[in-house]
């Protein structure tokens, strides 16, 4: 971007463009993009006007621990073991309390 000066015709050269750069990356205005979770391939659209999401950016966190291995990871190294036939798996009471905690619960109530 060029800048010309009122008392000289001398273009100046920003060093920052003005402004930031549109939805680079995440499919332009309205479009979608998809994500690979825990429960199969998740449609994510951008709506342009919209303030919050319900979900925030929880959907790119929930890839990020699948594909780093994360979340396998922490359920293979608990210790948490059930002996009842009627318990539920350790990685959905794993994926509960960590699901609790990013939403922002502090109690064992609120899960």
């Amino acid at each position: 971007m060029i800048l010309w000066t009122m008392t000289q015709n001398k273009a100046l050269l920003k060093t920052h463009p003005a402004g930031e750069p549109g939805n680079l990356g995440f499919g332009g205005e309205g479009g979608s993009q998809s994500l690979d979770t825990f429960a199969g391939k998740v449609q994510i659209r951008w709506v342009p006007d919209g303030a919050v999401s319900t979900l925030g950016l929880l959907p790119f966190f929930t890839e990020f621990l699948k594909t780093s291995g994360l979340f396998a990871a922490f359920v293979a190294d608990c210790p948490l073991e059930y002996a009842s036939s009627n318990a539920p798996h350790k990685r959905d009471v794993l994926g509960t309390i960590l699901l609790s905690v990013l939403a922002g619960h502090n109690r064992y109530a609120h899960i």
